[in-house]
């Protein structure tokens, strides 16, 4: 059974229409609830925790890591996508609101969340953050407040965003980056932005710090 196939179940057993529960989530659409339950969209750890409140359950029971005889669970959860084999490879991820808190030494008041995410393996965890993103440059793939989900990274395939940092600068990119041996190009979906060109000793003044994995939109 599915995350969604769990949210439907739930909210029909106890009698709320989408719209009930959207509201009791505090949504302001059905459709948020439409397409979590059809698995058109993911959602987020505070969407969780809000839908578990509105129908009476814990996260985990909502996410499928808990015996839990109301769900009458028949086949393996899922989430994201993944068939979860073991809730062990679920990993809390911290969120950070800017670029530059996310690498390097940071302290706890910087982490503004936590984002529940399949990984193969602890190692996997540590090298993973994911980031609150700001401002419209990647404006349509990626908006105002997505989650960008990274891996921390100083290599990269032509065409790949990243997370770059310039020295210098208070904060860092999110771009699409494109290297030759001449020069580092970081490039803004939204043609509204000019592309940033690195080249001769500018290049030392660029670094790569992770690629971006996977983007979990928000509401």
């Amino acid at each position: 059974m599915t995350f969604g196939e769990r949210v439907n179940k739930l909210r029909t057993d106890k009698g709320m229409t989408q719209d009930e529960l959207a509201q009791a989530a505090g949504y302001k659409s059905r459709s948020t609830i439409a397409k979590i339950e059809s698995g058109e969209r993911d959602a987020s750890q505070s969407m969780i925790v809000a839908i578990a409140k509105a129908l009476d359950t814990s996260p985990s029971s909502l996410m499928g890591w808990d015996d839990d005889a109301n769900l009458s669970l028949t086949s393996e959860p899922q989430y994201r996508g993944f068939n979860i084999l073991d809730k062990d490879n679920i990993y809390m991820i911290p969120i950070f609101k800017t670029v530059s808190a996310g690498f390097g030494a940071y302290a706890d008041d910087q982490i503004c969340g936590y984002e529940p995410l399949y990984l193969e393996s602890q190692r996997e965890a540590e090298e993973t953050l994911a980031i609150a993103v700001k401002g419209d440059s990647m404006y349509p793939k990626i908006e105002e407040d997505d989650l960008v989900v990274v891996h921390k990274q100083d290599y990269f395939e032509n065409g790949d965003i990243v997370v770059a940092v310039v020295c210098g600068e208070n904060d860092g990119f999110v771009k699409r980056a494109f290297q030759t041996e001449e020069k580092l190009t970081l490039e803004s979906i939204n043609p509204s932005y000019p592309p940033m060109v690195f080249s001769g000793s500018k290049l030392d003044d660029i670094k790569i710090m992770g690629v971006v994995k996977k983007i979990i939109k928000s509401v």
